[in-house]
């Protein structure tokens, strides 16, 4: 995730009007007469000046957080190199600006529209501008599936085989990563600490493990068949693209052989 801490020489020669308060503290980065080559100086101003100005310059507001128990008002604008900065107020006058982590906006610096979206930059961004972002850019959701006790919604790319998933808790997303477009569309099967398996890593699993990680892929039980003698236990997966239908025969309670089957063999 990219945090803009660049303080602008433009702010060394603003003489700052702001009252002597005491500022929050935390890992955000306080660039003083916020400019970005506009010029905007906004320590001192009125709200309703500050507002006006940050829209003159291409921003808009986001949403309001707290810091160390002070309210910020937060604006982005993806096009400028301090895509996310807020301000905080006193008596309807601003006491302090400061660059905020992109993902505090929902946005993304370059709007991804440079060289695409960057997983890691979906970290800590609310799971609702994370989605908002991922289908602006061409992503459709695609199944949701679980990896080492976590869910992860899966998302692939419409314009390639490019896949992101993504695991949240409250709300916000707490992990971000990329994968391959088969692990995606439901033919990989994922297995336990990030690793995902073929058919073939279900050979000699024992039967109840085989079901937890088809489980755990979104694979649902179906029915069982018997084909030259042996019984196959079937599961499919609705939200799969490819190879929804995936069995498995056994012997003293481990698999002994697993396979992909037409999907109309799960119904």
């Amino acid at each position: 995730m990219k945090t803009i801490c660049t303080v602008l020489s433009l702010a060394a020669a603003l003489t700052l009007t702001a009252p002597a308060v005491a500022q929050p503290q935390g890992d955000y980065c306080h660039p003083g007469g916020f400019g970005g080559g506009y010029g905007l100086q906004l320590e001192g101003e009125r709200v309703d000046s500050a507002k006006a100005q940050l829209s003159s310059a291409g921003y808009r507001a986001a949403r309001n957080i707290r810091v160390d128990g002070r309210q910020y008002d937060l604006w982005s604008n993806m096009r400028n190199r301090n895509a996310c900065v807020g301000f905080t107020s006193y008596k309807g006058t601003v006491t302090d600006v400061r660059s905020f982590p992109d993902a505090d906006c929902g946005v993304l610096s370059d709007g991804g529209w440079r060289h695409g979206i960057d997983a890691r930059d979906l970290n800590g961004m609310r799971v609702d501008d994370a989605k908002r972002n991922l289908r602006d850019h061409g992503y459709d959701n695609v199944r949701n599936v679980r990896v080492g006790g976590k869910q992860w919604d899966m998302w692939l790319s419409t314009r390639g085989r490019d896949c992101i998933g993504f695991t949240s808790y409250k709300g916000t997303i707490t992990a971000a990563q990329s994968f391959r477009g088969f692990e995606c569309d439901g033919n990989g099967i994922p297995g336990t600490g990030g690793a995902w398996l073929g058919t073939r890593d279900l050979q000699g699993l024992r039967v109840d493990d085989a079901k937890r990680r088809l489980a755990d892929a979104g694979f649902r039980s179906a029915r069982n068949i018997r084909i030259g003698g042996q019984q196959w236990d079937l599961w499919y997966d609705a939200n799969g693209r490819e190879n929804r239908c995936v069995g498995f025969t056994s012997y003293n309670g481990r698999v002994t052989d697993a396979d992909h089957f037409n999907a109309q063999d799960c119904n």
